[in-house]
């Protein structure tokens, strides 16, 4: 015998949807990262940059005094990640249930590409958005410390800037070079790689090396060393040999490196989990 007064279904409408419906309604509600044209990202009457300076560098010290001209990226264009902006969106969503909670925040953090700024002696998230007239500001959090442990291994997309810098850039902005200034860079890119090893999936890594040397610009004749020269490479990459612990990457990209190297360590970090 039915009830005269049915208790009705506790669960909502909304949740009764199909979650692939539920995930296209978050789409439209959550913060969510989109790719522009860099172009956009000039000022009304700005002028076009410049898509490489050239400056003089000696093509080793065995060379007799030898100089060769060499195409160098402009200081600003030289890290990657700033064609992607955050759309600001809402997250009081987060507080209906716990099952939509789980259900934004794995869209927000799953779905969104993350920027990740490592220097010597910091890991940074850089978020960036675009604004009504074009602009596009940005900030700096630290990563590791700004989101929760849970939160940080649902990430699955990343794009890491690695900065290295000559000695005389180091010890103006660290107190350290030599040897101690490379472990110092590849001990930051260990941290970073400690979070990545333990998600359960990363789909997307983009991994840069910058050549953060501010004496390039101070003098760009007459630098004794330089980061991204083809000497130099075989001792300013290993910063980034921590990242060949990870597996199972499906998209693995390297960039600002050897092209021996960067396809070694593509095809370490998209090897399946099961060979070793």
């Amino acid at each position: 015998m039915h009830p005269l007064n049915p208790r009705p279904d506790k669960l909502s409408p909304f949740l009764r949807l199909p979650v692939e419906l539920r995930l296209r309604v978050y789409a439209y509600i959550l913060p969510h990262t989109a790719t522009i044209d860099v172009r956009l990202q000039r000022g009304d009457g700005e002028p076009e940059r410049s898509e490489y300076n050239l400056t003089f560098v000696r093509e080793s010290e065995t060379s007799n005094g030898v100089w060769k001209v060499q195409k160098t990226l402009p200081r600003s264009d030289r890290e990657i990640g700033n064609e992607i902006v955050w759309r600001r969106g809402c997250t009081a969503i987060l507080l209906a249930n716990h099952q939509v909670h789980d259900e934004c925040v794995d869209a927000i953090y799953g779905d969104n590409t993350f920027v990740i700024d490592v220097t010597f002696d910091s890991i940074k998230f850089r978020q960036r958005w675009r604004t009504a007239n074009n602009l596009t500001p940005s900030r700096s959090y630290a990563f590791l410390d700004h989101f929760s442990q849970r939160n940080l291994i649902r990430i699955k997309n990343y794009v890491v800037n690695v900065e290295h810098v000559d000695d005389y850039t180091g010890m103006i902005k660290y107190n350290c070079g030599g040897r101690g200034l490379t472990a110092g860079i590849r001990a930051k890119v260990q941290e970073l790689v400690d979070l990545l090893s333990v998600a359960p999936y990363l789909h997307r890594l983009h991994v840069h090396l910058i050549d953060g040397a501010i004496s390039r610009m101070k003098f760009p004749s007459g630098r004794v060393h330089r980061v991204q020269d083809v000497q130099n490479y075989s001792s300013s990459q290993t910063v980034l040999d921590p990242f060949k612990r990870l597996r199972a990457v499906t998209k693995a990209s390297t960039t600002g490196v050897s092209p021996a190297y960067a396809k070694e360590m593509v095809d370490t970090v998209t090897t399946s989990k099961d060979t070793l």
